[in-house]
């Protein structure tokens, strides 16, 4: 007891900044958000809080994330995954475990996603109607390259939606994980430069039902991607189906193969 009231204004300023710590407001959270990311409507605390609208800007245009929760686990913060995310505009949803490992790796482990494909029309010409969801036990994200993927994304009730017409095409499901170790050069005409192991991150799609029958692999290694698939079906050997899809398809005996690849 004595020691106690000796050392009761170090306990008390202790206690004082325990709370202040605590109770730091939510709209200190947007200092350190980069530019492109806006909150707004914030309530709680740096620890514990919400938006009641959130977007994101991409290439100029708004990305709507919608009402953004969060909460940070303070005994994580030097290890494993201390920040818990979700975000809900609508039926868009995303939920995710966010940390950042001792390499500056960004780790995100249990992560759910759920949207429209018209959502990304705002972003690319993309004429797939559907929607899509999706649930990765790891993702790892380090220098602005993907390392490591490792979950499922299944794509329902997909269709054409282009100006030819709506084509309904089937649901799909996409597999993904490691592929194999690969050693990637720096310089595109491999010279004088030094290599650097890569791991392959591999999709294998596959058809659960629908008109277009798709099977193949989608790959990302490093900064190159290749797309390898095999469409059978009605759909598939649809002459109109076949003339919209020209540019990306090489028309086969039972429907048409799509082979991509180039540098992100």
């Amino acid at each position: 007891m004595d020691w106690l009231m000796q050392r009761r204004r170090g306990v008390v300023a202790a206690l004082l900044a325990t709370l202040l710590v605590i109770n730091v407001p939510a709209r200190v959270m947007t200092w350190f958000l980069p530019g492109e990311v806006n909150l707004s409507g914030l309530s709680g605390t740096v620890w514990s809080g919400e938006a009641v609208r959130s977007w994101v800007m991409v290439d100029g245009r708004a990305v709507m994330l919608g009402k953004v929760q969060w909460r940070i686990s303070p005994w994580r913060l030097l290890w494993s995954t201390p920040l818990r995310v979700s975000a809900e505009w609508g039926d868009q949803l995303l939920s995710t475990r966010l940390g950042v490992g001792i390499t500056g790796k960004w780790i995100f482990r249990d992560t759910g996603i759920a949207f429209h494909l018209d959502a990304l029309r705002a972003l690319m010409p993309l004429y797939l109607g559907g929607r899509v969801t999706g649930e990765f036990d790891a993702i790892g994200l380090s220098h602005d390259s993907l390392e490591e993927v490792r979950g499922r994304v299944n794509l329902h009730n997909t269709a054409w939606t282009a100006r030819s017409g709506h084509i309904p095409l089937g649901s799909y499901r996409v597999d993904v994980g490691p592929g194999v170790d690969r050693t990637q050069l720096d310089d595109p005409d491999g010279r004088e430069v030094n290599s650097v192991g890569v791991r392959d991150i591999k999709g294998v799609v596959s058809t659960e039902d629908g008109s277009l029958v798709l099977n193949g692999t989608v790959t990302l290694s490093g900064a190159r991607y290749s797309i390898d698939l095999n469409a059978t079906g009605p759909v598939a050997r649809d002459e109109s189906f076949r003339r919209a899809v020209s540019v990306l398809a090489i028309p086969s005996a039972t429907g048409f193969e799509v082979l991509i690849s180039g540098q992100l």
